[in-house]
């Protein structure tokens, strides 16, 4: 016999299972509340009705989430994900441009509108990202601030929170993510450039494991509709956090150049379009609300305490690392 719906076991819906995705999932209680993780899986196809069930664990913890390989741009799948959630932690990134409004989010207009539909009010938090305030030029940003969006792939962010804030969705608006792991050292072992101090931007930064910790809490924590930067104490520009990186994993310092030369470079396929756009953003993220709304304590609180610890833990290079690996590629 199936028990009351009070006494059966909470589930939450991890929409897009990747990186952070799986350490929200170390921090949730063995035998707490069931995470069900929907993805895409490019190891099986999808049925006709955009979804296939898959049983296997894809990790070791006592109680490991149930994965759920669905085509999220399936009409069908965000009805089904309404359906069978009883909280959402969604962590997809801007759907494709939509060929009417390269602006919208459909994925996510589709998902609130089955949520709507759904007559419940369920916890649901949204990563957003930092970029939808645009451009402040080296200004102090807090939530209370006007989003300006600039990118394309910001403009998006927005539209998804402006579709599923109405919906109860608690907004985070996340930096540039970093960790033991996500470290730039693909760039600088490349002698990939940075621009000089005097025309450097400022950018932000919250660690991975920090951001886990956020969604989960903010999932119980989080007042509906509401917006929270989700940002570490940090205040580098960017160039700055690179030599940082340098110095405590063992490479070498970016070469400096100006704007002028960085901008000709793009042009010429020497820089990824997606930094050239980090390159033209500048502002101070600020908050006061993850600490005082949501009553968190960072672990992480500034990329110079985790860089520090990171040499501390006696982390061999990581340029002896990337050398041997070019010897067994050889």
């Amino acid at each position: 016999m199936t028990p009351p719906r009070q006494f059966r076991r909470l589930r939450i819906a991890l929409i897009g299972y990747g990186d952070i995705a799986k350490r929200i999932a170390q921090y949730t209680p063995a035998h707490g509340p069931r995470l069900l993780a929907i993805g895409r899986s490019v190891r099986s196809s999808c049925t006709t009705d955009g979804a296939r069930q898959i049983e296997t664990p894809l990790d070791h913890r006592a109680d490991p989430p149930r994965y759920l390989a669905w085509n999220l741009d399936h009409p069908k799948v965000a009805q089904r994900i309404a359906r069978v959630s009883q909280a959402m932690i969604v962590l997809l990134p801007p759907a494709d441009q939509h060929p009417r409004n390269a602006n919208y989010d459909w994925r996510m207009r589709r998902l609130a509108c089955a949520i709507r539909r759904s007559g419940r009010r369920d916890p649901i938090v949204y990563i957003s990202t930092t970029g939808v305030y645009g451009d402040q030029q080296g200004r102090i940003v807090t939530e209370t601030n006007t989003a300006e969006p600039i990118q394309q792939r910001s403009l998006r962010r927005l539209d998804a929170e402006f579709s599923l804030r109405p919906v109860g969705a608690h907004v985070l608006r996340v930096p540039g993510i970093y960790g033991h792991n996500r470290l730039p050292t693909a760039r600088l072992a490349a002698g990939q450039p940075a621009l000089i101090a005097s025309e450097d931007v400022y950018t932000n930064h919250i660690h991975a494991d920090d951001l886990a910790r956020i969604c989960w809490i903010a999932l119980f924590r989080g007042r509906p509709g509401r917006v929270t930067n989700a940002v570490d104490f940090s205040e580098l520009k960017m160039a700055d956090y690179f030599d940082a990186v340098a110095d405590a994993t063992g490479l070498r310092r970016p070469p400096r150049i100006s704007r002028e030369a960085m901008r000709a470079l793009g042009q010429s396929g020497g820089v990824h379009p997606m930094m050239m756009g980090f390159l033209s953003e500048s502002r101070r993220v600020q908050t006061t609300r993850l600490h005082k709304e949501l009553g968190i304590q960072l672990k992480f609180p500034t990329v110079a305490k985790t860089l520090e610890d990171f040499i501390t833990q006696g982390v061999p290079s990581v340029q002896a690392g990337l050398t041997k690996s070019a010897k067994r590629r050889e």
